[in-house]
């Protein structure tokens, strides 16, 4: 018996040693295959694979579902999403002219640009978002820009006979106060049916029914008409606006006439006796040295920038009178060399000059110091149109600050 148990543990002994040899030379082979598997579903991008019962548990004709063939995690796919992926520019709207998305302008400075080549590249589709804009930025609060804005509008109207209409009411909803601009517009515009258009308008302008019976009862002059001895730089204004909109010269022509008050070449200091004579009988003096040196600087500036503007003054210094002549002549001489800064720092002189004079007494003081500021502001809407819209901050700042500082002295 005690040889049967010594055979019988060494029988056990011998089964120990082969059991762990078979479980190593068994690892390496299954590793082998969930290496395989992995390689294969890989590129399908298939979502992790979870155990599966044995292929005979399965009935023969159920196929998997399609779903699950090609669901992924989102996480797999990095695309931009669709909400914040930026439409493709149309081809029309890639030129450098017209950079903007059709109806955008993502800043003032935009607007200013695409206001400024509007008549060489006409999109009057444009120019209700263009309004919006205008009032978004704040150019209808500023009394030069929302005059230059005026009579850019009613150029487009006047300037489209049959499409103009349509224009209009999608220039709405517009607020109460700013609604004057598109008004003015309509009636400055020269249209033969402004009037009608006028009514129509009155529909979307019920609070500014007041404004719209004077210009049909004519107690408003229309553009053309605007008197320019009395608060003359908004009208200067209005009508450089309907110049760039359309290319027409008779709002240039118009602005000619406000040269007999500015500052000759050959005066030196404060020598308008014509315009002061009288001076305590006439208050609206030093608006007509603002006028006359804004009209004179804003024509040479613009002529810089568009030389076909000369051959017209030229043309039309041999048609005027001695005292619009001569400082037209002046205006020729400084766009030919482009020295139309020289023009601005005399008639700015002059300007300061007549201020000074007038401050000479309380009632003067208001006027005087309004001026300045109109006469600094100038160059903001000058440089704006000629597409300089770097130039403005300063201008507008520099307007504001002389207006604040003539307050703190009096």
């Amino acid at each position: 018996m005690r040889s049967h148990a010594l055979i019988a543990l060494a029988c056990f002994g011998v089964l120990g040693l082969t059991v762990p040899c078979a479980a190593q030379t068994a690892v390496p082979g299954a590793e082998s295959q969930s290496v395989s598997v992995a390689k294969k579903s890989a590129p399908q991008l298939l979502a992790p694979s979870e155990p599966q019962p044995d292929e005979a548990a399965l009935p023969a004709a159920q196929p998997a579902p399609p779903a699950a063939q090609s669901a992924a995690p989102p996480t797999e796919v990095k695309t931009e999403p669709y909400a914040t992926m930026r439409p493709p520019v149309p081809m029309t709207e890639q030129d450098p002219a017209v950079a903007e998305p059709q109806g955008a302008f993502s800043s003032p400075e935009r607007l200013m640009e695409w206001m400024s080549n509007y008549r060489n590249r006409k999109t009057p589709s444009r120019v209700p978002a263009a309004v919006h804009a205008m009032e978004d930025y704040g150019l209808f609060a500023d009394e030069e820009k929302a005059w230059f804005c005026t009579g850019f509008i009613a150029g487009v109207l006047g300037s489209n006979p049959k499409d103009g209409p349509a224009l209009i009411p999608k220039m709405f909803p517009m607020p109460d106060k700013e609604q004057a601009v598109i008004l003015r517009a309509i009636a400055y515009s020269g249209r033969p049916d402004w009037r009608e258009l006028l009514e129509k308008t009155s529909k979307l302008t019920p609070l500014r029914r007041p404004l719209i019976d004077d210009f049909l009862a004519g107690k408003r002059p229309i553009l053309m008409e605007l008197p320019l001895d009395h608060g003359g730089s908004p009208g200067i204004y209005a009508l450089w606006g309907y110049y760039v909109a359309t290319g027409q010269y008779e709002p240039v022509v118009r602005i000619m006439q406000a040269l007999r008050w500015s500052k000759k070449k050959d005066e030196s200091g404060f020598s308008f006796r014509k315009v002061f004579t009288g001076w305590g009988h006439d208050p609206s003096a030093v608006e007509k040295i603002t006028t006359g040196g804004t009209a004179k600087w804003t024509l040479a500036s613009y002529a810089e920038r568009d030389r076909a503007l000369l051959a017209l003054y030229r043309a039309e210094y041999a048609r005027q009178p001695l005292d619009i002549a001569q400082p037209l002549k002046d205006v020729i001489d400084a766009a030919e060399i482009f020295e139309a800064e020289r023009i601005r720092k005399d008639q700015f002189g002059a300007i300061e000059d007549a201020q000074k004079a007038q401050m000479t007494n309380e009632a003067g003081m208001t006027k005087g110091a309004t001026a300045g500021s109109i006469a600094i502001a100038t160059g903001c809407v000058a440089a704006s149109a000629l597409g300089q819209a770097y130039i403005a901050l300063p201008c507008v700042l520099g307007g504001a600050l002389y207006t604040g500082a003539v307050k703190l002295a009096h």
